[in-house]
């Protein structure tokens, strides 16, 4: 790691609804360089700390809407977001938590 690269605190909102009986924070250190989006934090994550985390991707270039996620208490689409600092992570708040970060499209009944 050179000096342009900064390490940043990612928190993620973690849950499997078929053994926990809620959710729970998990905080991963993540260095970031240059331009880096939520996307390639979450890729990051799964491919070099944790590849049980669950989260959608897709299209990359914020057309399908699937990454959708809350940031720092916003609703952001996850491949188009930029990264600068510390960030918490949970899944969309009108949805079913299917894993993590991956909720069912449609409205909870």
């Amino acid at each position: 790691m050179d000096k342009k690269t900064k390490k940043i605190a990612v928190k993620i909102l973690r849950f499997k609804p078929w053994e926990e009986k809620k959710p729970r924070f998990v905080t991963y250190r993540v260095p970031i360089e240059g331009k880096s989006s939520i996307l390639n934090v979450l890729n990051y994550i799964s491919e070099n700390l944790d590849p049980t985390l669950g989260f959608y991707s897709s299209c990359r270039i914020g057309k399908c809407m699937g990454c959708q996620v809350v940031v720092n208490g916003k609703v952001r689409l996850a491949c188009t977001t930029p990264v600068e600092g510390d960030i918490v992570l949970e899944p969309l708040r009108k949805f079913k938590v299917i894993k993590d970060l991956v909720v069912e499209r449609r409205e909870k009944e």
